[in-house]
């Protein structure tokens, strides 16, 4: 029971946090804002985080939890079955490619686009800091496919290339969702995500023009309306 009432109040605390760092931005927002919108004392807040970063951290973590869960369901690695109305796939590599995409967009919805996670996505994470343990979890998780998928479409990719497209990639969307995010940038979400893939993704991994049209124009098929399980 005491277990069931910690954790239900961790997540009083992060539900609080996503609401203010929404209505009032992250540096705007105070842990004695947070603890107050959750029902709390501003002391208890301190039982589960050790400050206002690291609750905006786990926040950003419980998106992209949800965001792969999401991913997961309408455009697995390896279908076992088609997609309602979805598009014929060539192969795994096929498959594995759409849900990149799914991710992306996913992820640009509703976590670079979101003032819930803007501060842990622009400020808060930086990867020129990062160490060997940091990269090797990217590698890990967001980032495990795309070695296999930079050979499967003939360019094979070291190592040492692996970091550097990580590092490019998280550049190159940190520039563009945030020029969006100030009003200098008019892209739509679709024009923002195909110029994203196009110049960050496609140079490592070279999907043929026609299938990734039509791998793209499927993932954002399924992504319509679609909100985070």
């Amino acid at each position: 029971m005491t277990y069931k009432k910690s954790e239900e109040t961790r997540a009083r605390l992060l539900e609080a946090a996503a609401r203010l760092f929404t209505e009032r931005g992250y540096y705007d927002t105070g842990i004695g804002d947070i603890a107050g919108e959750a029902g709390i004392g501003r002391a208890s807040f301190y039982y589960y985080f050790d400050d206002k970063e690291q609750a905006a951290r786990a926040l950003f973590d419980s998106y992209v939890e949800r965001l792969y869960r999401t991913a997961d369901r309408v455009a697995p690695e390896s279908p076992s079955a088609p997609f309602p109305g979805s598009i014929p796939l060539a192969d795994g590599r096929e498959a594995l490619m759409l849900a990149v995409f799914v991710r992306y967009i996913l992820l640009f919805r509703h976590i670079a686009m979101n003032e819930a996670t803007h501060a842990v996505y622009f400020d808060l994470v930086d990867y020129a800091d990062y160490d060997a343990a940091n990269i090797a979890r990217l590698g890990r998780t967001a980032y495990k496919d795309t070695k296999y998928l930079a050979a499967a479409y003939g360019k094979p990719m070291s190592d040492d290339g692996l970091i550097a497209f990580m590092l490019t990639v998280n550049s190159h969307a940190k520039s563009l969702f945030k020029a969006m995010q100030n009003g200098i940038l008019g892209f739509t979400l679709r024009e923002a995500v195909d110029h994203f893939c196009v110049h960050a993704i496609l140079p490592d991994i070279p999907v043929p023009e026609p299938r990734y049209r039509a791998l793209m124009d499927e993932a954002f098929r399924r992504c319509e309306g679609l909100a985070l399980d």
